[in-house]
């Protein structure tokens, strides 16, 4: 059904809902049909995608608007259109998932010669300016969006599916997947579309739907403020300005040359004396004017101008002779003449940064760090209909809503979590912490005695989850492994994608072989994005509270916020986050209904009033704190499993 009366209860394609997802389809469509954020809270495994389409789409419909579903990983925006496709079976609906153009890009030109220094987005826009992609120029004979539509298999499309149909009709697949946003009810895409500024001022105009008509949903929605801060902020490193000097040789551009010199010089002595890992306030203005006097270049005041425009030239230069566009000097001009455009806002923080680099290369840069995630999602949330921000990680409510920029009329709700009690433990043990004066010798070895007593009562696979690599070697080191009666999996600091993908399929085998015992650290690919069904992980260790170290960044972001959010700037930028980095490594074990899992927090600070406040009822619900006794842990794990 679609017509002007329709409900939630058309849209829900499954014979009946679970516990909690009737409210929260309720409150999403009421919310929506009144124009008011909502920020809500359910655990993993709830149905959140499904249920929240359901409530959505009745309005979309009516209104002919559009739903812009934004998450974090490729399988999550693939899985709006699994629950989209269900829906379609008895419903009018369509929808496309997105990939960025370097997922999706046929042209060999481009795949071989992208690099951050020029944007692939910007090689892909003078391509097709000049009319030298064939797969572009096909796309632009091949009919309006509602006619490509009509000649898809289906309605309902991942992005992996658009682009097996666009290779086999040599389309461009990512201009093929904007051609259909604009006539789908749902577009399922990267936070970066809606919450890069750049990005979304192309991005939005071209669905070709008012954004009066568009509703936001945040998935993961935890992730947002950090995000947002990411995309709005900006980093020059002294490679980058190095390379502008060679390039500059090259063409033998003297002001160019004798300015990124200077830049060069004026970055390296400020940074002579800072340790490998380190970072100081800086006045940007100051760096550059240092640089131009070094330079001798005061009879140029432009030359950052002067900058920008040669390096137009040499990337229009390079694609005129069929090579990749990329300019140092563009880079070095476009970030300085941004860092002095905001050298006045109080919403920006300007660092010398000192960092490891590949290998144990030393990594020095200039860094524009964003403080404000507001600047950016303000923007959005005022052109878009309403916004639906969830996640199983959002406690507290009003601290989410504050920094997703929501304002005082947001609707917030938590739902009830769908999971029997009886598949959950949660136990916080008392006596022990990773705080900086109780680390000891004899602390961690007790904590190894309590992860012992874990995976020896718990029937298959186990995950323990530490606040700091350096915490889970001192595990290591106080006889984890030794101890240990099953095979150890460790995820190591810097590890590749495809090392790591290998440490886990190996690991998730052993759940079903007597189990084995996995070591990660909090905030790490694999207490976040990782998904432990069943017995691939049936208890999760959590040791520590994952606090970032201060740094004069952290001390900016925390002055902030304490100007923005009335005094909140240490529980929002410190306390919240490592919260939720301790959380999302806790739900690792508990992912579907039937799941039964033990969630053991291994610090005593855990259960303090100041931190519970930051867990939510899904594990609240079902934690105790015990002793600083491994047999009492060992006998409360084995009772579980044994019920």
């Amino acid at each position: 059904m679609t017509g002007d009366s329709s409900s939630y209860t058309d849209f829900f394609p499954y014979p009946e809902a679970r516990d909690g997802q009737e409210d929260m389809m309720k409150r999403i469509e009421e919310s929506v049909k009144a124009g008011l954020h909502i920020c809500s809270e359910a655990p993993n495994g709830f149905g959140k995608t499904c249920v929240t389409l359901s409530g959505v789409l009745p309005w979309i419909k009516k209104k002919k608007g559009k739903v812009l579903y934004c998450a974090r990983t490729h399988r999550q925006l693939d899985r709006v259109m699994e629950e989209l496709e269900e829906i379609s079976e008895n419903n009018d609906v369509s929808g496309v998932s997105f990939r960025g153009r370097r997922h999706m890009c046929l042209n060999s030109f481009v795949l071989e010669n992208a690099d951050f220094v020029a944007p692939i987005s910007e090689v892909c826009g003078q391509l097709k300016a000049t009319g030298r992609c064939t797969y572009y120029e096909n796309l632009r004979r091949a009919g309006n969006p509602e006619q490509l539509l009509e000649d898809m298999p289906k309605k309902v499309l991942t992005a992996p599916e658009v682009a097996k149909i666009a290779a086999g009709r040599s389309l461009c697949p990512y201009e093929l997947t904007k051609r259909l946003a604009k006539v789908v009810d749902v577009v399922a895409l990267s936070y970066l579309y809606v919450f890069d500024p750049w990005i979304l001022e192309v991005f939005i105009p071209d669905l070709d739907t008012p954004p009066s008509k568009m509703v936001l949903v945040q998935d993961e929605a935890h992730n947002v403020p950090a995000t947002a801060l990411d995309s709005a902020s900006d980093s020059l490193t002294i490679g980058a300005v190095r390379q502008a000097l060679r390039e500059a040789t090259t063409y033998n551009d003297e002001p160019s040359k004798d300015f990124s010199r200077a830049l060069a010089k004026t970055i390296l002595e400020l940074s002579s004396d800072m340790k490998q890992v380190e970072e100081r306030i800086v006045d940007p203005r100051q760096i550059v004017e240092s640089t131009i006097k070094i330079a001798q270049l005061e009879h140029q005041p432009q030359i950052l101008a002067h900058m920008k425009d040669l390096g137009n030239k040499i990337r229009r230069g390079l694609l005129k002779a069929g090579k990749f566009p990329r300019s140092s000097i563009h880079r070095v001009s476009e970030f300085l003449t941004r860092w002095l455009r905001c050298a006045e806002r109080k919403d920006y923080a300007f660092l010398l940064a000192s960092s490891r680099g590949y290998g144990e290369t030393r990594r020095v840069s200039l860094d524009l760090v964003a403080l404000d995630p507001t600047s950016v999602t303000e923007n959005v949330l005022s052109m878009v209909h309403n916004s639906i921000a969830m996640s199983g990680t959002m406690s507290p409510l009003d601290a989410y809503s504050e920094m997703l920029g929501f304002g005082s009329d947001a609707v917030k709700a938590t739902f009830q979590s769908p999971f029997a009690r009886r598949n959950r433990l949660g136990l916080i043990v008392s006596g022990l912490d990773t705080s900086f004066q109780n680390r000891s010798k004899s602390t961690f070895e007790r904590m190894v005695d309590h992860c012992v007593a874990v995976a020896s009562a718990t029937p298959s696979n186990t995950g323990i989850f530490t606040s700091s690599y350096s915490v889970g070697k001192s595990l290591i080191d106080a006889g984890l492994a030794k101890r240990l009666r099953r095979k150890l999996f460790v995820e190591k600091s810097g590890m590749k994608s495809v090392e790591n993908d290998k440490l886990i399929e190996d690991f998730k085998k052993q759940g079903d072989q007597g189990g084995a015992v996995l070591l990660g650290v909090q905030g790490g690919r694999n207490s976040e994005g990782g998904d432990f069904p069943g017995t691939t992980m049936e208890s999760v260790i959590v040791v520590g509270v994952p606090y970032a170290k201060p740094t004069p960044r952290m001390e900016a972001q925390i002055n902030y916020y304490d100007s923005r959010f009335n005094q909140k700037g240490r529980d929002y930028a410190y306390v919240l986050p490592a919260m939720t980095r301790a959380i999302q490594a806790a739900g690792r074990p508990v992912r579907r209904l039937d799941d039964r899992g033990v969630i053991v927090m291994l610090d005593q600070r855990f259960g303090t009033p100041y931190l519970s406040r930051f867990i939510p009822s899904w594990l609240t619900d079902v934690t105790q704190v015990i002793q600083d006794d491994p047999e009492v842990t060992s006998h409360q794990v084995e009772s579980f499993f044994i019920v």
